[in-house]
């Protein structure tokens, strides 16, 4: 029972009482101080005129307190247990909850912005199965194609709006054997007798201004045709389902876009000249006028 009534705050009623009711008779003594001094007499400490910012500035700290006291305390001192409080709590909805709409630039049809509206090219996807997927063709939106350079061993990002063809180039194809472990914890591998495929690859990037780009990536591509989108990736490396045969693996065997004016004239405006060999023109210019 004793644990019980300090649970519930009612064994801290006395004592916090007797805090409360001793800090109440110290803030009203402040405040009548206070009085005493803007009606026209003046408190001296050790004989000396106190500044009024001086005397004023204590009563603060003393009114912030008693906020605190009261509002971690009164609860407990009143017999109100924390469950209590907590169950007559109200529910609070998020703001802006139930009013989510989705972003109109995330979507590749549809948009104002025309720019975006350029990733999303008409072209065809040809399988290696023989399937011709031929519509709508994009990647991931503002995300560009990054390539892997083996020859100089950096990355270059490829836009989808500067690409006229993708060439796929198998560079190994072969079926591997599935090895599987003796038991848990052990070593010791085991061959099933099942084999799987697995096929390498690198792509061909024609530009539409530059040379070609040959590297590996691994990237979406979506396709819409006929009221349909087919998810497909562009792999560095596939692998096929166990006892599966290599014929069996389909993949993308090329990306062929067409090029509107619109795409043209993006790649246009992306040529610039070379800051020097500008300003030497210009600087040329003037001088020859003069």
């Amino acid at each position: 029972m004793k644990y019980r009534s300090y649970l519930n705050g009612t064994a801290l009623v006395r004592p916090i009482g007797g805090a409360v009711g001793n800090f109440q008779t110290r803030l009203t003594a402040r405040h009548r101080s206070a009085q005493a001094f803007q009606s026209g007499g003046q408190q001296r400490t050790c004989g000396r005129p106190q500044p009024p910012h001086t005397r004023s500035r204590g009563t603060h700290p003393g009114i912030a307190a008693a906020a605190l006291l009261y509002l971690f305390v009164g609860p407990l001192a009143f017999g109100q247990s924390l469950n209590s409080i907590l169950s007559r709590a109200r529910t609070v909805k998020a703001p802006g909850s139930g009013m989510f709409k989705p972003d109109d630039n995330a979507h590749p049809f549809g948009t104002s912005n025309g720019n975006t509206s350029l990733a999303v090219r008409n072209g065809t996807v040809t399988l290696s199965n023989g399937t011709v997927l031929a519509g709508k063709v994009w990647t991931t939106l503002k995300t560009p194609f990054r390539v892997w350079l083996a020859d100089i061993k950096q990355y270059r990002d490829i836009d989808i709006r500067l690409i006229k063809t993708i060439r796929v180039h198998v560079l190994a194809a072969k079926q591997i054997r599935d090895w599987r472990y003796q038991q848990e914890g052990s070593d010791i591998k085991n061959y099933s007798g099942k084999t799987r495929p697995r096929i390498s690859f690198a792509y061909t990037f024609t530009m539409l201004k530059g040379k070609p780009i040959t590297g590996t990536l691994d990237a979406p591509l979506y396709v819409r045709a006929h009221g349909h989108t087919s998810d497909l990736i562009i792999y560095k490396r596939v692998e096929g389902k166990l006892g599966e045969k290599l014929s069996a693996v389909v993949y993308v065997k090329s990306v062929t876009l067409q090029v509107t004016p619109a795409i043209a004239h993006y790649a246009a405006g992306l040529t610039r000249k070379l800051p020097m060999i500008h300003w030497r023109k210009m600087l040329a210019s003037a001088h020859a006028r003069n």
